[in-house]
């Protein structure tokens, strides 16, 4: 497809003050999250996932696309991952 990635770190931006909503908007339009939240596990165990062993989950990765201006606008083709780490981990 001869598209780049990039990766970037970022501070959630609250909606509201005494909310727990994330504020996707920008100059341009906003980003609104697809489909379901998906469970990212750690690979360094080496086994399946599972309750008696294997992999632990890390956090939850979440889809968004961009749409230009004012909801409901026009969806274009920009995606992104949004991961955020499980409540129990420190790094």
């Amino acid at each position: 497809m001869g598209e780049r990635e990039w990766y970037f770190f970022s501070l959630r931006d609250r909606k509201y003050p005494t909310e727990l909503k994330t504020n996707r908007t920008t100059g341009a339009g906003y980003w609104k999250a697809t489909g379901k939240d998906r469970e990212v596990y750690s690979s360094c165990s080496g086994g399946g996932r599972s309750s008696t062993g294997g992999d632990a989950l890390l956090g939850m990765k979440r889809t968004l696309v961009f749409y230009k201006g004012r909801a409901p606008r026009e969806k274009t083709k920009w995606v992104m991952h949004e991961y955020h780490l499980d409540g129990d981990k420190s790094f």
